[in-house]
């Protein structure tokens, strides 16, 4: 099936499954270096334009497999592959591990061959806009090794703002990935580790307020927060959050703002820093946040209050 572009499309020629392969360009260092993690739509635009080979990642959220798949269908990223977080970037959830576990790395390995994934190629990944999503996928990628990853800001929406276009269809076929899953490439802390790190070094719960104060629990076993930790949410990094959701988040912020807020609740590095929130997805998104601000290092702990509130031995604090 062809896709259908819904408006004329700026760049033509898709000339490897997987990649807008505009020109030859490519570079084998560019996976040497982390990339900033954020992207504007303009910027990615342009590299579009210029002829940059790239792989474009489209990591939206449906409920269930075949509505992700449906909704890749109905609109994405012209050559974007299609990512379904809670399949292609988890494994099986359970009350040891949490809603959102790190995925196999058999499993991911498959992924990223599908996808395409090549040695000094950039990786763009992009959601409905929150960057939730998104930032889930920029972790997962990083953590397997992949260093020239970057989330599109503001997801289809900034893309089609700066004048890129949508395509309906199928969308690209399976690629020919050539990197190989390098797991542990992202520091993260299991159960165990973040109830020692919890008593001498700083935890960020990046949840909304509500959820850590323990006022409402609307995903996980009980509400509450693990004891010790000091409650940033990630939207406070965002401008332009979603208001029919508040733990949904906008476009960040600069740098400059970042580190302020951060220092002004005592973060001023990311070496000493683990962050958690209900199962990785915003959590990630602030280590993303603390990376493009210049504060790299921060530890994930992926299981967050999902995987803590299950555990019957973990104490609990609310307010």
């Amino acid at each position: 099936m062809v896709p259908q572009t819904h408006r004329q499309t700026a760049w033509k020629g898709i000339s490897a499954p997987g990649a807008l392969d505009l020109a030859t360009m490519s570079n084998s260092s560019a996976q040497q270096q982390p990339a900033s993690p954020f992207v504007s739509g303009a910027e990615m635009l342009e590299a579009f334009q210029r002829g940059e080979r790239m792989t474009v990642i489209d990591s939206h959220w449906a409920r269930t497999e075949n509505s992700a798949w449906e909704a890749y269908v109905g609109q994405h990223i012209p050559g974007a592959m299609f990512c379904n977080p809670l399949v292609h970037l988890a494994s099986i959830p359970s009350r040891h591990k949490g809603r959102n576990p790190l995925p196999e790395p058999e499993r991911l390995q498959k992924s990223f061959d599908d996808w395409g994934i090549t040695d000094g190629r950039p990786v763009y990944i992009y959601d409905a806009g929150a960057n939730l999503y998104a930032a889930r996928a920029w972790f997962i990628f990083r953590w397997a090794g992949v260093q020239n990853v970057r989330i599109l800001d503001g997801g289809t929406g900034a893309w089609e703002a700066a004048g890129g276009d949508v395509a309906g269809g199928i969308g690209a076929l399976r690629g020919r990935g050539n990197v190989e899953v390098r797991p542990g490439s992202m520091p993260t802390l299991n159960l165990e580790e973040v109830d020692e790190w919890r008593e001498q070094r700083i935890l960020v719960d990046a949840r909304e307020r509500s959820r850590y104060s323990g006022q409402k629990e609307r995903f996980d076993h009980q509400a509450g927060r693990i004891p010790g930790a000091i409650n940033i949410p990630v939207k406070e990094l965002f401008n332009n959050h979603s208001t029919r959701d508040s733990s949904a988040s906008g476009r960040v912020k600069t740098p400059e703002e970042i580190r302020q807020i951060l220092a002004d609740n005592g973060v001023t590095s990311g070496d000493d820093v683990c962050v958690y929130s209900g199962s990785g997805l915003h959590s990630s998104l602030f280590i993303a946040a603390m990376e493009y601000a210049g504060l790299p290092g921060a530890k994930n702990f992926v299981g967050g209050w999902s995987q803590w509130s299950a555990s019957p031995s973990r104490p609990i604090e609310r307010d």
